[in-house]
């Protein structure tokens, strides 16, 4: 009889944001977020230390405390898995997903502090902004030549070349724009917003 072996999901220990506030709380487990820095300033866990995972290196990555659990949180826990499989790979135990990710967090009714009027992440305004071309060439061969579905052809090509490479030129792009580049973290002068089950956060 054959025995199946754990996937790497199964294998990978990860805790509820129940339990990781718990341990949080009692000083028995540090909290790594490895979002981006625009998704971090928009909405983070308190306390939580900023490393995100687009410049994740083992050596780089906090290393483990005597006593502590290493929670890694994302926005649902995708990119935390493989910081934490990379870490578990290198020899790390103390390492543990938060489930959920951040999005789970808030689902617990757990705080989080949230800053409304910082701009959008980055892949959020990029999904708007490629709507709104899709939309303007659709109309634009449907009204007046064509043509304009060389528009929507060449979106599309931008986008698969994207998925391929992992560089977007359009988010590049709108990373130099005014209201993104003005904005840094919440002042530490303004309390930030409560947001607590997802209901000022995206």
């Amino acid at each position: 009889m054959t025995t199946m072996q754990p996937t790497r999901a199964e294998a990978l220990p990860r805790t509820s944001p129940r339990d990781a506030a718990a341990m949080l709380s009692a000083g028995t487990a540090t909290l790594v977020d490895v979002r981006e820095p625009d998704e971090h300033r928009r909405e983070h866990v308190a306390g939580a230390a900023l490393h995100p995972s687009s410049a994740f290196s083992v050596s780089g990555f906090p290393g483990a405390v005597p006593g502590r659990q290493t929670l890694i949180l994302c926005r649902s826990g995708n990119r935390a898995g493989k910081v934490a499989d990379a870490l578990r790979a290198a020899g790390r135990t103390d390492v543990s997903v938060v489930e959920g990710g951040i999005l789970g967090w808030q689902k617990a009714g757990l705080p989080c502090e949230a800053n409304p009027k910082a701009p959008l992440p980055l892949v959020r305004q990029v999904m708007i902004t490629v709507g709104i071309l899709l939309i303007a060439f659709t109309a634009l061969a449907a009204t007046v030549s064509p043509m304009f579905f060389i528009g929507t052809g060449f979106i599309g090509a931008g986008l698969v070349f994207s998925g391929a490479t992992g560089i977007c030129a359009l988010a590049t792009v709108l990373s130099k724009m005014p209201w993104n580049r003005a904005t840094g973290p919440a002042s530490p002068a303004k309390k930030p917003t409560s947001c607590t089950g997802g209901s000022c956060c995206s």
